[in-house]
Formats: structure tokens, C-alpha cells, sequence
């Protein structure tokens, strides 16, 4: 009977300390905003030590963006993608002369001001990919 004592004194226990572990089951954090222009520069692995200049504007219904990329290397873009948490995934449609498509993830900053990331794209050039810092204008 003692075995029985203390297993249930064991069980007991542990289902106490459980709400403690984890979110305790609350709703999921609301997906950061990117709403806005942002506006810095990324690499290209085809090019090493150079960097231009992009700006993405985007307009975001839930954990949903749409928006548009320029940038100075005569490069434009739709952009469609989902929000989770404050991570970012994104596909970039070229609507230039190169066309092609980039994939792209990043993250937004906990102050909420600046986003970095990674992409991969595929274009008249090849294939290549590289890193990008946007701040928030």
C-alpha cells in the first residue's frame, strides 16, 4: 500500500509543476508587425565585399504581408509571405528584366527596429544567395 502512497504522491507532484513548464497553455504570442518600410543593405554571394541598397514595403493583415522590393541594383520584386511570431518567411517574385524568384527568412529585432535574414534566389544570373539588414524608417 505504501508503494501506492507514494506513487501517487509522486504523480501529484509532478502534475503541480507542470503549469510551470512551458507557456501554460495560453494563446501563442501575436505575430510581430513589419507593416512599414524598411530600408538597408544586403550581399550577394556572386559578389563578395559588395553591398547594396534595398527597400521593402510591406503591408501585413495578420500573419500575412504583401509588399514590394527596389533596390539599387535596378532590382524589383512582389513580395508575399507569413508572419510567425517575430520570424518572417518570404517569396520574392523578380518583376525585372532578370525575373526569377528569391526565398527569403528573417527575423525582426526585440526593439522592433531592425530585420535580418538570409535569402536564396535563382534569376538570369544563376543561382546565389546572401544576407540582408533592413531598418525601419
Amino acid at each position: 500500500m505504501s508503494r501506492l502512497v507514494l506513487s501517487t504522491l509522486c504523480l501529484a507532484a509532478a502534475l503541480a509543476v507542470l503549469p510551470a513548464c512551458g507557456d501554460g497553455g495560453g494563446e501563442p504570442a501575436p505575430p510581430a508587425d513589419y507593416t512599414g518600410t524598411w530600408v538597408g543593405e544586403y550581399t550577394v554571394s556572386l559578389q563578395p565585399g559588395v553591398t547594396y541598397v534595398g527597400t521593402l514595403v510591406v503591408t501585413q493583415t495578420g500573419s500575412t504581408i504583401t509588399g514590394t522590393l527596389s533596390t539599387t541594383a535596378g532590382r524589383t520584386a512582389n513580395v508575399t509571405g507569413t508572419i510567425s511570431g517575430s520570424d518572417m518567411t518570404a517569396t520574392f517574385t523578380y518583376t525585372d528584366g532578370c525575373a526569377g524568384s528569391a526565398s527569403a527568412t528573417a527575423q525582426l529585432s526585440a526593439d522592433k527596429l531592425t530585420v535580418t535574414g538570409t535569402y536564396q534566389s535563382t534569376d538570369c544570373i544563376g543561382s546565389y544567395s546572401g544576407t540582408f539588414t533592413l531598418t525601419g524608417q
